[in-house]
């Protein structure tokens, strides 16, 4: 049976209206429309709102990783902590922040157990075999003394590098097999890029650097600068917009 608008009293002749009704553009306010001419312009919740009756509501956005782990620092109060690291060393807080989240994904419970089969510990993820002392002293249980931590490892990474340009060096493997590099010179971006390498991997970084190939060939996925500096962004665009991402009351029981 089709649908005749006159068995309701409307003039077949007089069309639609075609201005915004208190829904939206042909919506569900007037009584004869046809349903597949609802919502075509915005009402107040938006283009196809609730006055189109095949309307969807968007599904609310996801946080992604960084975000998360931002929201974690905020809830946390970690955030003047890789602020105050950032007066006392030569590096912005959000590389800080993104080092951290590569190594421990800024998780607490990392001020609790070890990473890295045993050998990492706390937010930066120290290892002992470099800095036993440390380690042993329990300060990888504190938030602040981890990033203090991390960033003072991250310029010791800097200083070594630096002070080896124009020398010959070496680098040797597990296996025991030694190779040789000379220094070659390095400032700016790719000191940086390579300082951030060589927090994972060492003087590898600057090795693969001094021979022409990737810095992060020689870093856990081969990606660790990289992903680093990419985070460094994300980081950076959330420290300065604090307001966009408030800390809530999150649930951080599943971390104990």
């Amino acid at each position: 049976m089709s649908y005749d608008p006159r068995a309701k009293g409307q003039d077949p002749f007089h069309p639609s209206p075609r201005t915004p009704g208190p829904l939206g553009h042909n919506d569900a306010a007037y009584p004869f429309c046809l349903s597949e001419l609802l919502g075509d312009t915005p009402g107040p919740l938006g283009v196809n709102d609730h006055a189109a009756r095949l309307a969807v509501a968007a599904p609310a956005a996801k946080l992604t990783g960084v975000e998360k782990a931002f929201r974690r620092c905020q809830q946390l109060d970690w955030i003047p902590f890789f602020e105050e690291a950032s007066l006392a060393f030569p590096f912005a807080p959000e590389l800080l922040m993104a080092i951290g989240y590569r190594e421990s994904n800024l998780n607490p419970k990392y001020l609790k157990v070890a990473g890295d089969n045993g050998h990492g510990y706390g937010l930066m993820q120290i290892d002992i075999r470099s800095y036993p002392a440390w380690v042993k002293a329990g300060h990888w249980k504190d938030a602040r003394a981890c990033i203090l931590k991390g960033a003072e490892v991250l310029a010791s990474k800097q200083e070594e590098i630096t002070s080896s340009i124009g020398k010959d060096i070496s680098v040797r493997t597990l296996a025991g097999h030694t190779y040789h590099f000379h220094g070659k010179p390095i400032s700016g971006p790719d000191l940086l890029r390579v300082t951030v390498a060589a927090y994972n991997c060492g003087m590898w970084a600057y090795y693969h650097y001094c021979k022409g190939h990737d810095a992060d060939q020689g870093t856990t996925g081969q990606d660790y600068s990289r992903d680093v500096l990419a985070n460094t962004l994300r980081f950076k665009a959330l420290l300065e917009v604090p307001e966009t991402y408030p800390a809530p009351d999150l649930d951080l029981s599943h971390y104990a």
